[in-house]
């Protein structure tokens, strides 16, 4: 999903000059912030759930999605339901096991310069999560959420996939959360990106005085 949010990143990436963004202080995750958290990726951020509708869409039109659940209204609702129903246990998987082994796999932007150490870290962070002491280890409890969801949700469609092409969903969907890393840490390039773009059609309609 979001591949064409993807074309704009990586055209912003190389359109402006690259900084390193400034490093927010993430405080520890108790039982109560994290639960506010996955309230808010889950239920709570109108953002998330926008951008989900556009996601399905999306992939419907530009894949096999309709052919799989059928055309029309019915079927885009058939293809959002599975999608959406693998998003709660996949957050709610994260978040018992998250609150269980003591992890905190929030990503946190990279301080370096440039747009190739910023992407690998970007992508790096998809597999990787802060202790309890603040080290670095593997994302077990989003590794096993994103697992546990694909297995489950696999079951739904009329035809689940197995074999190699099971395994080849698996690994797309934990390596998915590369493509969140990746918006979140080249936001600030998006953004100017989207305003020159905003600027540029507003001086194009704007009246020439004589």
């Amino acid at each position: 999903m979001k591949r064409l949010p993807l074309l704009f990143l990586f055209a912003a990436g190389f359109a402006y000059p690259q900084s390193a963004n400034s490093v927010p202080q993430f405080t520890e995750l108790n039982f109560k912030s994290r639960l506010d958290l996955y309230l808010k990726r889950t239920y709570l951020d109108p953002r998330r759930h926008i951008l989900l509708l556009g996601e399905v869409a999306f992939d419907d039109f530009a894949s096999v999605g309709i052919e799989k659940w059928g055309s029309g209204l019915s079927g885009y609702g058939k293809s959002l339901a599975p999608v959406y129903g693998q998003r709660v246990i996949s957050n709610s998987v994260e978040f018992l096991a998250g609150s269980i082994i003591g992890d905190d796999a929030r990503y946190r932007p990279s301080a370096s310069h440039g747009f190739v150490k910023r992407g690998l870290h970007a992508a790096v962070s998809t597999f990787t999560a802060k202790d309890r002491n603040g080290h670095t280890q593997i994302a077990a409890s989003r590794i096993l959420a994103i697992t546990f969801a694909m297995v489950v949700a696999n079951q739904w469609p009329p035809h689940p996939m197995t074999g190699l092409k099971l395994g080849d969903a698996l690994l797309f969907n934990v390596t998915d959360m590369a493509q969140n890393n990746l918006l979140t840490e080249f936001t600030p390039e998006l953004k100017r990106f989207g305003n020159k773009l905003w600027h540029k059609a507003h001086h194009a309609k704007a009246p020439i005085h004589p």
